[in-house]
């Protein structure tokens, strides 16, 4: 059942990919002379989206092809109601992405991986939802050549979540999103335009009451970079370490302006791909000195209280909610920057002066509406570590690199794993729904990370060793997206609830019968379809063997066993060329004492099923 990668082609592969050449013909446009765009709004309980090929006006001139989810550079905007129910469907009518490559995955992708790629599965990021609904990058597809599940999916989103400091039975309000996650080929969708698109959650009474600004003042910020030919066309060549570019777009627009009043406004900002990080700070034009920055939010909702700072980092998929008050700014610019001048802070490279800036703020000195402008001293209660205990499973998982691929090693119980690469048929953790997991996020080596978990928002326990000061700030005392600098630790803990799936062979071989350099795999079930290495030792040693199943279009078989076990959960990084080479895994909830059902539905009261 496994397969050995002609390691001859897939090099070839891999050092023909890069980015363009000092030399190459590039596009150019001229900062801030286009006004920020926001992306229409959605709001209905049953919400249609197509998937359609697009030219879009990015730059002057020539359009932009893009891939796109409802026809725009950045997809619209969903709002709803934390507790109702919220069904999406997407549509499928994509035509250039099934086109045989290098800019095709049709027929297999840069990295060497055959075999239709064009499908697509809507993850939302963010929300506590079973993995049919959650966008499993292994399955539940739609669309590809063959369209064999058909061309449209509709996601059902209850939005519903209990934790320890939240008992209304709803999700905290929150600043998600969705895109892509088509296991192998998301860095490479997300470049040409499928990610993106925020999915706020409001309506919670515990914000409503709050005096936060709101409507016309509240604001989305999709932030990220892009490579454009002379052509005005954004071809993508996969880069090993991340993909980026030399012009930033907001919502679709390159380094924009945006007329504001003096007064306060809140700014959603969410960095969707491809792998620069960014670090934010706020200046006056022809300044260099910090103006305040609020934060008030992370992506898993308010924090316990509001924090100034001066500068924000923001990694991929993360996402910060920030107050600024432009009050003492009446008739001047504002630069929104990204400070990667400073040491460390040039991240993953490829760094110009057109991408120090992101874009501008031109005050002005009428305010039409006043209300709603004040940043409470307390903001909502959070769990903390103490609350989720005892502790039922202890697992770390490492993220490095073996050669060619970025890789996760999974140790739980002593036992120590192997460094592996995603494989659709392996699960590597089974927590038992409704207890309580402590997981080391550890990143080794000299190489930044941005670690999301699906399913519930994690607490943090330590960082770097410390749970207070640098170590769990008010700022990341909960999160679901972790951002993983050169040898960082993140110890975290949370509890799975309500969502449960079953454990599938899908060789019919034991897993510690399944032969050497193939470890046991915590659940046992045979979930270890393994990618083998040379050793153990970390030394970068090449893969002999890579998996046989990277998802497909089978509804016969191992993928329709899969899907009737529930799906999976993932783990992985999201600077999004380490995801696609290959830094992922996948994870179950099982249910107890008997392990085998598959509950698709929360719980009433979610969060009370223990079983």
């Amino acid at each position: 059942m496994i397969r050995k990668l002609g390691l001859g082609a897939f090099l070839f592969a891999f050092v023909t990919v890069g980015v363009l050449s000092p030399g190459t013909a590039q596009a150019t446009h001229t900062k801030f002379t286009s006004p920020l765009i926001i992306p229409p709004t959605l709001t209905g309980s049953s919400i249609t989206i197509d998937a359609v090929d697009a030219d879009v006006q990015v730059l002057s001139g020539t359009k932009t092809k893009m891939w796109t989810l409802g026809g725009t550079a950045t997809p619209p905007t969903i709002r709803r109601p934390t507790g109702q129910t919220s069904n999406l469907t997407f549509n499928y009518a994509l035509t250039e992405i099934k086109g045989a490559g290098p800019q095709g995955v049709g027929s297999g992708t840069q990295t060497g991986i055959p075999g239709d790629h064009s499908q697509l599965t809507i993850h939302h990021h963010g929300s506590h939802v079973a993995p049919k609904f959650d966008g499993w990058a292994c399955g539940f597809y739609f669309g590809g050549l063959n369209a064999t599940r058909g061309n449209s999916f509709t996601y059902t989103y209850p939005l519903k979540e209990n934790d320890t400091a939240n008992n209304s039975g709803n999700e905290r309000a929150a600043s998600e999103w969705y895109h892509n996650h088509r296991v192998d080929v998301t860095g490479h969708t997300a470049w040409k335009g499928l990610a993106g698109g925020f999915f706020i959650i409001d309506s919670d009474p515990a914000e409503a009451t709050l005096p936060l600004p709101r409507g016309n003042y509240d604001v989305p910020l999709t932030i990220r970079d892009l490579q454009f030919n002379s052509s005005n066309q954004i071809p993508y060549t996969f880069n090993f370490d991340g993909n980026t570019g030399n012009h930033i777009l907001v919502n679709g627009v390159p380094q924009p302006f945006f007329n504001v009043e003096p007064r306060k406004y809140r700014f959603r900002a969410l960095v969707p791909g491809n792998a620069r990080k960014y670090f934010m700070n706020l200046v006056r034009s022809g300044s260099t000195t910090p103006i305040n920055l609020t934060q008030i939010a992370s992506e898993a909702g308010l924090m316990a209280a509001p924090v100034n700072r001066t500068e924000i980092p923001l990694g991929i998929a993360e996402r910060v909610e920030f107050v600024i008050d432009f009050a003492p700014h009446a008739g001047r610019n504002l630069i929104l920057r990204n400070n990667q001048s400073s040491s460390g802070q040039c991240v993953p490279g490829n760094c110009t002066t057109a991408t120090s800036e992101i874009m501008q703020f031109r005050v002005g000195t009428v305010v039409t509406d006043p209300s709603n402008n004040t940043v409470p001293s307390t903001l909502r209660a959070i769990p903390s570590p103490g609350q989720l205990t005892p502790i039922t499973e202890r697992r770390e998982v490492a993220f490095t690199r073996e050669g060619t691929h970025w890789t996760i090693r999974v140790n739980v119980a002593g036992r120590l794993g192997d460094d592996r690469i995603m494989d659709c048929a392996r699960t590597d953790a089974d927590p038992i729904v409704n207890t309580n997991e402590e997981w080391t996020i550890r990143g080794v080596g000299n190489w930044t990370h941005s670690i999301h978990i699906h399913d519930v928002d994690q607490i943090c326990l330590s960082h770097n060793g410390s749970s207070t000061g640098n170590g769990c700030s008010t700022f990341n005392r909960m999160k679901e997206t972790w951002p993983v600098p050169p040898n960082t630790t993140w110890v975290i803990r949370f509890k799975p609830t309500d969502f449960t799936q079953a454990a599938f062979d899908p060789d019919n071989t034991p897993c510690n019968a399944a032969g050497a350099e193939q470890p046991p795999n915590p659940d046992n079930t045979g979930e270890c379809q393994d990618t083998q290495f040379a050793d153990n030792s970390g030394d970068l040693t090449t893969p002999t063997h890579t998996p046989d199943r990277h998802g497909g279009d089978n509804v016969t078989g191992n993928q329709t066993a899969a899907e009737a076990a529930g799906g999976r959960y993932m783990i992985h990084c999201h600077v999004l060329e380490h995801e696609d080479l290959a830094m992922m895994t996948q994870w179950r909830v099982r249910s107890a004492p008997t392990d085998g059902s598959v509950r698709e539905v929360p719980c009433d009261p979610p969060g009370s099923c223990t079983n």
